[in-house]
């Protein structure tokens, strides 16, 4: 700690404090000299001046320069602390600046406000440090929300509401001549652009997101803070709404190491008063090839379930190792109806090769034949589905559905959102009520037109929603899961997982029967026994 053999009463200390949006520089400037001139009147010398640039109202911000301050005053390093105005020192209320004065009285150190004209020696002053400190918190609320009112109102208007555009974006003032008006919407960034658009074009291509990092960082691209490119960091700036040029929803989360709260970007999308995505200018990509990289991307992970080691972890997503072949975990083992892997050219028992001979004697058979013999019992089996008969008919809705949502994943993922959109709009329409019948927040004639207005929008929301779950929802077309070769060419155009999606949701069991000796040549047509969902005995 800094210590000094100079008397302490006769040294004062400077703290200024900047608000980024109020502030600049030599706003400082001026508090300084102000600061400056009366610590000189007084026949005292400026030890330090400390300068800090944070918010002095958010719980948990760590505010550095402000504990150093106060630290230098309780170590008697100096005898007062100065600053130009109560709030620029703290907005949190008195009971953060009682906690200030406590600790200066308790070693005869003063706490001076110039402006306005506090000396915390005086004990008369107490009440007033009291008061003002009670009108700075109120001012930083008053502040914050008419900040979040004013930003909840340009949203539906398609406003960026401010910070940093997606990467290969950026802000564009929409009346650059007027200072008044900060409207702002995101424009193709010219540097930028091309490289976000290479990144998105790789994903729909079915790249991952870590290939599409490796990717940037080979070819030199950082991130705009002169990072290297990491998995995660692409797959958030993917799933972001405004990638795709649409306005994004913040939720106000706390860091549980340091209990700083700070808003964080979802990837829930605000809809506008007709209950569609509001627009806040151009994306790298349209909304459509978000959802599509979006459902690419969650496909390739797991929810982690909770568990002893996982407890911090539990509901998030990790990745999950994608199966390379058709049958892998999806037929079973003769021996002891264990899952088979592929190893070579041939899928062989899991048990066997984790524990040995003593788990499981073994088996084995060739992987693409066994592929092409579930094939044909699969395509076979579908077509001979009776579209006369209720429960064929529930079973061939059902692949059809999947089929269809797995080649198109926005389609899939669009109904996932507006059906989670209804739950929110529902849920704010309840309390819209509640406000006007219960508490009587919408008095006299002007509260009964607003809570109509109010009304009439979410209203029109859920019915524009509603109409659109019906579009989405709608029973898919069977007629080529019926005709063999239509069935036969459709199958061979989807990609592996499209291919394990169908089994393993049509499948009851797949059994490989072992050979019979060595050298058996018993087709292997013969050798798997699939059981299907069907409500007519397997054949």
């Amino acid at each position: 700690m800094t210590t000094t053999t100079a008397d302490p009463s006769g040294l004062a200390d400077i703290f200024l404090r900047r608000s980024t949006l109020m502030d600049d520089k030599a706003t400082l400037d001026a508090h300084e000299g102000v600061l400056r001139k009366a610590i000189e009147a007084e026949g005292k010398t400026v030890r330090k001046v400390w300068r800090e640039e944070v918010s002095a109202s958010k719980r948990g911000v760590k505010r550095e320069e402000f504990d150093a301050a106060i630290a230098a005053v309780l170590a008697r390093e100096t005898g007062s602390l100065w600053v130009y105005k109560l709030d620029r020192l703290s907005r949190r209320g008195m009971g953060h600046v009682g906690i200030v004065l406590d600790d200066f009285e308790r070693i005869g150190a003063a706490l001076r406000a110039q402006v306005d004209g506090l000396d915390s020696r005086n004990p008369n002053h107490r009440i007033i440090f009291a008061v003002a400190a009670e009108q700075a918190r109120s001012e930083a609320i008053n502040i914050g929300v008419r900040t979040r009112i004013g930003k909840e109102a340009h949203r539906p208007l398609g406003h960026w509401p401010g910070g940093p555009a997606p990467y290969g974006l950026k802000s564009q003032r929409l009346y650059p001549d007027d200072s008044r008006r900060r409207a702002a919407q995101l424009v193709r960034h010219p540097d930028e652009y091309p490289i976000a658009r290479e990144m998105a074009d790789r994903l729909l291509a079915g790249e991952s997101a870590l290939s599409v990092a490796v990717w940037l960082t080979t070819a030199g691209n950082l991130t705009r803070r002169g990072k290297r490119w990491r998995a995660t960091t692409v797959a958030a700036w993917a799933r972001t709404p405004g990638t795709a040029g649409l306005m994004h929803r913040k939720e106000r989360v706390e860091d549980p190491a340091t209990g700083r709260e700070y808003w964080r970007v979802t990837g829930d999308v605000v809809l506008g008063l007709d209950g569609t995505p509001v627009r806040v200018g151009e994306g790298v990509v349209t909304p459509e090839e978000r959802l599509r990289i979006v459902s690419i991307l969650r496909s390739r992970t797991r929810e982690v379930t909770p568990g002893f080691t996982n407890a911090g972890t539990a509901g998030k997503r990790r990745g999950s190792r994608q199966a390379q072949s058709l049958l892998t975990g999806i037929v079973k083992c003769g021996r002891c109806d264990g899952p088979m892997v592929r190893g070579g050219k041939q899928y062989r028992c899991l048990r066997r090769a984790e524990s040995g001979p003593e788990a499981c004697q073994g088996m084995y058979i060739d992987s693409a034949d066994a592929d092409d013999a579930v094939t044909y019992l699969w395509q076979s089996w579908v077509t001979a589905l009776d579209p006369d008969d209720p429960y064929d008919v529930d079973v061939l809705m059902k692949i059809a559905r999947e089929w269809y949502g797995h080649q198109d994943p926005s389609r899939r993922l669009r109904l996932q959102e507006a059906k989670a959109a209804i739950e929110g709009i529902a849920e704010r329409r309840d309390k819209l009520d509640t406000a006007y019948y219960v508490t009587g927040s919408f008095p006299g004639d002007d509260g009964e037109r607003r809570y109509q207005t109010l009304k009439a929008a979410l209203d029109g929301q859920l019915a524009s929603l509603r109409a659109e779950i019906e579009g989405l929802s709608r029973d898919a077309d069977l007629t080529p899961l019926l005709e063999p070769e239509e069935l036969a060419e459709a199958w061979d155009a989807a990609d592996l997982a499209t291919k394990r999606l169908l089994l393993a949701l049509t499948v009851e069991r797949l059994r490989a029967v072992p050979a019979k000796y060595r050298g058996d040549r018993t087709p292997v047509l013969e050798r798997v026994k699939p059981q299907w969902i069907t409500a007519q005995p397997n054949a």
